[in-house]
């Protein structure tokens, strides 16, 4: 059991490791496009040593743990699963913006990971060509085998830092480490990997990456590779190594492992050469030669004209992202709150002008249907771009290369002018502008298009310290519209798996009712035949008839409003109501103590309507009316043969019941179904069935309620030719 002061231990616990700025930074990009894949993401983490200790302590935490700990990096990525990847990125920017550091001083992180990360590209090479099983597990160890600096420095930054100053090289700091905390980073390395549960081999050989060529010669194979890595590492100059006796401990590798000195060198070479083109690609422009620790860095005053290290220059970035974070995630928020995309571009047009000022603004578009950009069917743009197509070829114009990348481009570069297109110049012209800068709508998934600003050389000048800032606004521009566009693919697949779903249940139940209405209908003809015609028991056999025949017309076309046929027939209005009442009077009406008053016009005469439309029309009012009233209350209908609205001729169906009155929500979203739940026992969609065959009768409806009044509903049909 490593022996470590329980002072130290309480100080490293709350595990603060600083990552590399500029790894952090280029995390950040790649995590938030949603094409960048696992094994990606697991590239730039185990670039660095507290980035991947970081992702193997969430992957490996109880929450997720499962079984062995995982010490692959791609298959703890796996694990979090995107969206906790980018909240994981997102506190890490956040943390390295507010952490705090005494006297304003902040560490140059870059000695430590150039040297951790040769070490972890060495031990690499070597592990394959020793044929050791595990290569990643050996990879992964060398990066982790200085963590334990980190693990120091982020819980006693103070004591620690005036070790690191104090230091000329590793050794030194071993010393100062051992006579003033008790302990060192290699013992609290090894302790990390024990609180992870990674396997021991890793932990003894972050231990005894600093014992001796006698002492390591009797270790297990991964403590060899990496402790031989770090020696090698360690040489000052590469060239050094081909003298025997300015690399005593080179001898001690080449006995243990079997590797030659000019292969030593090579793998040496070749790994250095891959550090530097890493360090490149990440902004870390000046390696260190000698220190290969954390070192202290003052920042300039405000006055001073020094330039700024690398590392400030990453954390100024990442300062940018935090607050960009922090300024547009209530402006993505409210773009998600609107109910199209049309009002999502405007949001975004508007939003910019408030941002960013003065300027004309233009989306250009990814055509569903075809390969190019065109602004067609965006309002508030020039009639040009309605028009305007740009294949998608990278040569074909700054707009199309804009759209196929990730960087903005602009007409007012050094250079750009010659890389012009026609297009680009109507572009221009439509903008009435000097020049145009594009900005990439670049979602989490795929580009959607461009954002094109038409503005002037000396508004060029002035928006380009904003430019990174413009970037971040076009991605959540992007990001909104994306968002916008899967929900309502979402909506139409769920719309059309339960248009599906009621389709196959209206088969069933039209199955299960056809017959059974048949068969009452035809067993009424014979009864008519058999009775006489006394009291009128023909007429009302008839009407009941003709019900049924209109319930079977409901049923075959469940799923859809009835279809009007284009020939209608010759309706006398009144006779209708006439009939319906008394088939319906009694059950609806009188057997619940409700009377019904009738006022029918008889200027009425009959004209052209459709019957079954109108009869379900009022069947549903009917029921509406019955259902609200209590015994002792009163339907009045009534007909007008002459009614005028807005200059046009109606006739008039209009009934009035002593009911409660609407609510005020229901009125609100009258004619729309509701929520069936409301009212036990009803579907909450006959006012939205009544509203759709009222609009197929090209007649309209208007219903007057108030709490305590009653309901009265008015329907206006078109007063066609007389016959």
């Amino acid at each position: 059991m490593l022996q470590i002061p329980e002072a130290i231990i309480n100080s490293i616990e709350p595990l603060q490791l600083q990552v590399t700025p500029q790894v952090l930074l280029r995390f950040l990009q790649l995590v938030e496009d949603d094409r960048t894949t696992m094994s990606e993401l697991a590239t730039i983490v185990s670039q660095d040593p507290a980035l991947s200790a970081r992702i193997l302590t969430v992957a490996n935490s109880s929450a997720l743990h499962q079984g062995t700990a995982s010490k692959n990096l791609t298959q703890c990525l796996v694990k979090l699963g995107t969206h906790l990847a980018r909240t994981l990125a997102s506190c890490l920017a956040v943390q390295n913006v507010f952490s705090t550091a005494s006297n304003n001083r902040k560490y140059d992180l870059s000695g430590f990971w150039s040297h951790s990360l040769l070490v972890a590209e060495v031990a690499r090479e070597i592990s394959t060509d020793v044929a050791y099983p595990d290569v990643e597990e050996a990879h992964l160890s060398g990066l982790l085998h200085d963590i334990g600096q980190l693990l120091l420095l982020g819980g006693m930054e103070e004591c620690y830092g005036r070790l690191l100053e104090s230091s000329i090289d590793e050794m030194d700091l071993l010393a100062f480490e051992k006579k003033t905390l008790g302990t060192d980073h290699m013992a609290l390395g090894a302790w990390l990997a024990d609180q992870w549960e990674l396997s021991s081999f890793m932990a003894d050989s972050i231990l005894f990456h600093h014992k001796t060529a006698e002492e390591i010669a009797s270790a297990d194979r991964l403590s060899q590779i990496v402790w031989s890595s770090h020696v090698l590492c360690d040489q000052v100059n590469v060239m050094d190594l081909t003298q025997q006796n300015q690399a005593p401990d080179l001898e001690a590798i080449t006995i243990m492992l079997g590797i030659g000195v000019p292969r030593l060198v090579s793998i040496h070479q070749n790994c250095s050469r891959r550090v530097a083109v890493l360090a490149e690609a990440l902004g870390i422009t000046e390696l260190p030669t000698r220190k290969t620790f954390p070192s202290t860095v003052y920042l300039p005053h405000e006055n001073q004209q020094l330039k700024l290290h690398d590392n400030y220059m990453a954390h100024a970035r990442i300062e940018e992202s935090v607050r960009d974070m922090a300024m547009m995630q209530p402006l993505q928020h409210n773009m998600a709150l609107l109910t199209s995309e049309a009002e999502i571009l405007l949001g975004i047009r508007e939003s910019a002008r408030i941002l960013f000022g003065p300027g004309h603004l233009a989306f250009l578009l990814v055509q569903a249907d075809k390969p190019v950009l065109s602004g067609a069917s965006i309002a508030g743009q020039p009639d040009i771009l309605q028009n305007v197509e740009i294949m998608l070829a990278p040569t074909r114009s700054l707009a199309a290369n804009v759209a196929l990348g990730t960087q903005h481009r602009s007409t007012f570069e050094e250079g750009c002018s010659a890389n012009m297109s026609l297009a680009d110049a109507q572009i221009v012209r439509a903008l009435g502008s000097e020049g145009v800068v594009y900005l990439p709508l670049s979602a989490r998934t795929k580009n959607i298009g461009v954002i094109a600003f038409g503005i002037s050389k000396s508004q060029y000048l002035r928006l380009c310290p904003q430019l990174p800032w413009m970037m971040n606004f076009a991605r959540m521009a992007a990001n909104s519209i994306e968002t916008w566009r899967s929900m309502q693919e979402q909506k139409h697949s769920v719309e059309a798996a339960m248009t599906k779903s009621f389709e196959q249940q209206a088969r069933k139940v039209f199955h299960e009712t056809g017959n059974p209405l048949s068969i009452i209908n035809n067993y009424l003809s014979i009864i008519r035949k058999k009775m006489p015609d006394t009291n009128n028991l023909h007429q009302e056999l008839d009407i009941l008839r003709e019900e049924i025949d209109r319930v079977t017309k409901i049923v075959r076309q469940m799923g859809s409003l009835p279809e009007m046929s284009s020939a209608t027939a010759t309706l006398d209005i009144n006779v209708l109501i006439e009939s319906m009442l008394v088939l319906y009077g009694k059950t609806l009406f009188s057997s619940r103590g409700i009377t019904v008053e009738k006022s029918l016009d008889p200027e009425l005469i009959p004209a052209a309507h459709n019957r079954d439309g109108l009869k379900q029309v009022l069947v549903n009012l009917w029921n509406n009316a019955a259902d609200a009233m209590v015994p002792g209350g009163c339907l009045s209908i009534s007909t007008h043969a002459d009614v005028n609205q807005d200059g046009k001729a109606y006739i008039e169906i209009r009934m009035s019941d002593t009911g409660p009155g609407l609510p005020p929500d229901v009125m609100q979203r009258l004619f729309q179904p509701l929520d069936p739940n409301r009212r036990p026992g009803h579907s909450g969609v006959g006012l939205s069935i009544v509203a759709g065959l009222i609009e197929q009768l090209n007649g309209r409806i208007i219903c007057r309620s108030r709490a305590g009044h009653g309901t009265s509903f008015s329907i206006l049909l078109p007063k066609t030719r007389e016959n």
